[in-house]
Formats: structure tokens, sequence, C-alpha cells
């Protein structure tokens, strides 16, 4: 049976794959919608907003996650390597960014075309500080 922190840890890389697994699907989904005949485009265009969605609950997962860790297996801030706070700093521009693209798709759900056109770029951002905080993460914790 696994004690708290490796449950909590469990969790946290389940936050990582949805997160990430957003990032990639949706550039592979921006892809397929760019090529797409109109009458698809509709149809495939709903995917980006749920799985986005997607990947804020595994955003919030490795926040909640993170945080309790932080303090029940390494017992604070303090005690963390300089490359874990890259790796927070890298997160919390993600968390940003992300809240971001957020508005960004509210806008485009009311019709507003210059904030659709800017999702995919803003999400190629959240992409690479996604990375980033991954890289970061496992130099800190190697």
């Amino acid at each position: 049976m696994p004690d708290l922190n490796q449950l909590l840890l469990i969790l946290h890389f389940l936050g990582l794959a949805l997160g990430l697994s957003t990032s990639f699907a949706n550039m592979v989904m921006g892809a397929l919608i760019a090529k797409a005949p109109p009458a698809e485009k509709a149809v495939l265009g709903r995917f980006p907003p749920v799985m986005s969605r997607v990947g804020g609950g595994g955003l919030v997962l490795l926040w909640a996650t993170g945080l309790t860790l932080v303090f029940t297996k390494w017992g604070g801030f303090g005690s963390l390597p300089w490359q874990f706070h890259a790796k927070l700093t890298a997160v919390v521009l993600l968390t940003g960014v992300v809240g971001y693209v957020h508005a960004l798709q509210a806008k485009a759900g009311r019709g507003d075309m210059a904030a659709a056109a800017r999702i995919p770029s803003v999400g190629k951002v959240a992409t690479v500080l996604a990375i980033v905080a991954v890289i970061f993460a496992v130099l800190a914790f190697d």
C-alpha cells in the first residue's frame, strides 16, 4: 500500500500526463483543423477547448499535489535546490499562459477571430514552459 507521499507523487505524475497530453494533442489537432475541409473544421474545432479543460484540470492537480509534497516530503521551499525554484518559476509562468489561453478561448467562443488566431502560438509557449518545468524537475530531484 503506498504511503501518502507516494500517492501524491502518483497523482502529480497523472496531472503532468494530463497537461502534456493536452499540449501535444492540441498541436496535432490544430494541424488537422488547418488542413480540413470547411465542413469538418467546425466538428474538429470542438476538440481543442475540451482538451484545454483536461489540461487545466491536470494543472490544478499538479499545483495541489506539488504544494502538498513540498511540505510533507521536503519540509518546505527552503530545503529545495535552485533547480526546483527554476521549475516553479516555469510552472507559475505556465499557469499564467494557460489562464491567457482560456481567456482567448472565451473570446473566440464569442466570435473574436483574432483571439482564436493567437491560441496556437500561445499554446506553443505553454508547451515549451511545461517542458522546461519537467527538465528542471528532473534536475532538482535526480
